[in-house]
């Protein structure tokens, strides 16, 4: 019974270091989940050994960075990272690889925030104390992960797909690329501020600044869809006049080899007659 107690007071009592510690290996399911979840949604084809590699590789540069670098900067730095790792792994392009990053921080801060809310409501803990005692935290790690997991399963099994970044053009794809890296930039800052003040601001606030996020979110994803159909539409369109001008020229060549035809016969014609 000693040893369960003092397993007790360990995971409910503040301890940074154990949090640490345990959340090494949470870095990796972490990690492989995002990797579902987009690959998914963004109709990444893959092998087993490229997913495997992409989960090695970006934990445990995950685990160097967030143990060498000061937190400030290591949402930044993994931001930079993490799609080349997509892009050399993954064998897509820049776009693909921007929106396969932007695409699970934002569900996964928008649950942890919520859900750290929930948790702050039930057990009456602030955000700061629940974030440095590990039996709260990894509860609020675990149900955030769950909820990841359902909402991999729900675009899997409803066949949510995004198929239309390869059909762009460069023009465009470049004005998204911007578009994205400064809202990734934007989100991020975003995340950092709300996290730290999350135990100071009213939950007005917060929540506020979820809708906000939400919005930003969905609006960025009907632009990108609206683009796209939009330039489809318009190679469409040039692939219909350029097969209608090779009809017309078609059209053109038949009349032109009609009337020689004719020629041709009424000539034929006229020495058989004589």
């Amino acid at each position: 019974m000693q040893i369960f107690q003092t397993i007790w007071t360990a995971l409910s009592t503040p301890n940074q270091l154990l949090v640490d510690i345990l959340g090494i290996p949470f870095t990796f399911v972490e990690i492989y989940l995002y990797s579902l979840l987009f690959t998914t949604i963004l109709n990444i084809t893959y092998t087993k050994k490229q997913q495997l590699l992409y989960v090695v590789l970006f934990s445990f540069t995950t685990l160097i960075i967030n143990s060498f670098v000061p937190k400030i900067y290591t949402s930044f730095v993994l931001i930079i990272i993490c799609p080349i790792y997509i892009i050399c792994i993954f064998k897509t392009n820049i776009l693909k690889a921007i929106i396969a990053e932007f695409l699970p921080l934002l569900i996964t801060v928008i649950l942890e925030l919520i859900i750290s809310k929930i948790y702050s409501l039930f057990v009456d803990i602030s955000y700061e104390s629940a974030a440095i005692i590990p039996i709260y935290r990894e509860g609020i790690v675990l149900t955030t992960y769950v909820c990841i997991y359902i909402i991999y399963n729900f675009a899997k099994y409803f066949k949510f797909r995004i198929f239309m970044l390869d059909s762009i053009d460069k023009k465009t794809k470049n004005l998204l690329i911007l578009n994205s890296l400064l809202g990734c930039i934007s989100i991020a800052s975003q995340f950092y501020i709300m996290g730290y003040y999350n135990g100071i601001l009213p939950l007005f606030i917060i929540f506020l600044s979820l809708l906000c996020l939400i919005t930003y979110f969905i609006t960025s994803l009907y632009s990108i869809n609206r683009t796209t159909q939009l330039q489809i539409t318009t190679q469409n369109l040039e692939e219909a006049q350029l097969y209608n001008k090779s009809l017309k020229i078609l059209h053109d060549n038949v009349r032109a080899f009609k009337h020689d035809f004719s020629n041709i016969v009424q000539a034929i014609g006229r020495l058989c007659w004589n």
